[in-house]
């Protein structure tokens, strides 16, 4: 069965232009218009201009310059120098006698002989008397004090020099030698001079006859006593 669709049709029918109509929608765009220009204006115009704070200097005033008191100028001090002369003390040779038992007086910057320090005798027989007797006890004669040498006193030396003494018959020193030094080749030759040159001897006896005797002296350098 056939169906029968109605179409229903319009009719749009165009009446009169209306001037006032149109007039009025061109204005109200306008005005829409306008108020959207006036709305995105703000947005690229320059930035406000801000007040800076006035800056005001305040005056100090300043204080007058002083000039210090004068200072006097340091004084001129001469020093003179003193010119310092080394005193040397004076060597005196003192001739000393000795007696039994022999004792020999000592003073400043001189030497002495302690006779307490002469080895012990050692006296042995001997089948010949020419032969010297070892290890007497020599008994002084005469022992005069060596002069203490000029650069033993600059230089403050000091010190004991025991001597090897071979005495002839007469008593006379023939033979010194340095046994045991004092430390000072200066000492040791001072007094090795002065016993060989200056010191005599008690000649030494054996079976009532005078032979040679060997024996040790000292002989002590000492500036303080």
């Amino acid at each position: 069965m056939a169906q029968t669709l109605a179409l229903r049709t319009h009719r749009f029918h165009i009446g009169k232009l209306d001037p006032t109509r149109i007039a009025a929608e061109t204005g109200a765009i306008a005005v829409h218009g306008l108020a959207l220009l006036l709305l995105l204006a703000p947005l690229s115009s320059p930035p406000p201009m801000t007040m800076q704070p006035d800056i005001v200097f305040d005056a100090i005033p300043l204080k007058p310059k002083t000039n210090p008191p004068p200072v006097d100028p340091p004084k001129m001090v001469e020093i003179t120098k003193q010119r310092i002369v080394p005193t040397t003390p004076a060597v005196i040779p003192q001739k000393i006698e000795l007696e039994l038992p022999p004792v020999v007086e000592s003073q400043t910057g001189d030497t002495f002989v302690d006779p307490t320090l002469v080895a012990d005798a050692s006296i042995g027989r001997s089948n010949a008397i020419t032969q010297p007797l070892a290890g007497a006890h020599l008994e002084y004669e005469s022992a005069s004090a060596p002069a203490y040498p000029i650069e033993a006193i600059r230089k403050a030396l000091t010190g004991t020099v025991t001597l090897r003494v071979l005495v002839d018959v007469d008593g006379r020193p023939i033979d010194v030698q340095v046994e045991r030094s004092s430390g000072h080749r200066v000492l040791d030759a001072a007094a090795k001079k002065q016993v060989l040159a200056k010191w005599r001897f008690r000649p030494a006896m054996q079976d009532g006859q005078a032979v040679q005797a060997i024996g040790m002296v000292p002989v002590v350098f000492n500036l303080y006593q």
